[in-house]
């Protein structure tokens, strides 16, 4: 048995998604350099240490946005590889998602560098945006997925 994949023609809806989180990806270089500048944390040091935290709101906040930056590079390929399954049957849906993803991860990003808010306390609405975006992408993943095992026709089958 095998199975064709027919493209439809809104795919380029999901590749223009896929490229946006790869600018989002971008965007975080800058945003955390300038977090590292302020709290004079030189290279190769990944963060500042919790002497330095405890001295300092730029120490604190600069690893704030390192840890913002690291979460997207952890999250990146999951999201990348259920936007790019689930826009093979539904990409509207999919492309959709993604923008709501991605723009949960710069609020989510914005918010935990904000200095007026304790214990990064800010990332909480962007977690909550991103995480819509990535359960959307999860499930529709899955059903597009199953929709080329032909095991949905088996199980509408064995319901007749």
């Amino acid at each position: 048995m095998s199975t064709s994949i027919t493209i439809p023609n809104e795919y380029g809806y999901v590749l223009l998604t896929a490229y946006l989180s790869t600018l989002v990806g971008y965007w975080h270089l800058p945003n955390t350099g300038r977090f590292r500048k302020a709290a004079k944390v030189p290279y190769p040091n990944a963060y500042a240490t919790p002497e330095q935290v405890k001295e300092s709101k730029a120490h604190y906040l600069f690893n704030c946005a390192q840890r913002s930056h690291a979460t997207f590079l952890e999250h990146q390929p999951q999201f990348l590889t259920t936007l790019l399954i689930s826009g093979l049957k539904f990409p509207l849906f999919s492309s959709a998602m993604g923008v709501l993803w991605c723009t949960g991860r710069v609020i989510y990003a914005k918010g935990y560098t904000d200095p007026n808010q304790e214990n990064g306390k800010g990332r909480m609405t962007g977690t909550k945006i991103f995480y819509i975006g990535t359960l959307g992408l999860l499930g529709s993943a899955f059903l597009s997925a199953v929709s080329f095992t032909g095991l949905g026709d088996r199980v509408m089958e064995l319901v007749k």
